[in-house]
């Protein structure tokens, strides 16, 4: 078991995984920056549905939090900062899994806001979406710490 694990890790922290992980991760969250940059009235709209901020923070963390997400992607698409880009990546997708994590708890059935602010999204926040975001994650740690 303890070699299959250092076989795992071995292949991880390979330069050329670490890229393609990289390029991965990035894009999508340059992606998924695209319509919050685009639109930054109607993803204020979803922040504010959560009930985590109050209403003065709200139009200015919805203006440059996509903007994080957008030039940490890039960064990382572009191999360029990498660790800043994958410790920046870390935080946001923590702070995206509480509010996911509080959502449920209080059982409050909005949009997630992850890659479509438009409203005609079916994505809701979910477990489901905790866990993929456990995923990114791990990714972004990865990076964070081998790149």
């Amino acid at each position: 078991m303890q070699r299959a694990l250092h076989s795992i890790w071995r292949f991880l922290n390979h330069r050329i995984v670490l890229r393609i992980v990289g390029l991965g991760l990035g894009g999508l969250f340059v992606y998924a920056s695209y319509d919050k940059v685009t639109q930054p009235d109607r993803f204020a709209d979803i922040v504010n549905d959560y009930q985590m901020l109050p209403l003065v923070f709200i139009n200015a963390f919805a203006l440059v939090m996509p903007w994080f997400e957008m030039v940490a992607g890039a960064a990382l698409v572009l191999g360029l900062w990498r660790r800043a880009a994958g410790l920046i990546l870390a935080a946001l997708t923590v702070a995206f899994m509480v509010a996911i994590a509080q959502a449920e708890i209080r059982g409050l059935e909005i949009e997630c806001g992850c890659f479509d602010v438009s409203g005609m999204s079916a994505t809701q926040a979910s477990w489901d979406l905790f866990v993929r975001d456990l995923g990114l994650l791990l990714a972004s740690a990865l990076i964070w710490r081998r790149a």
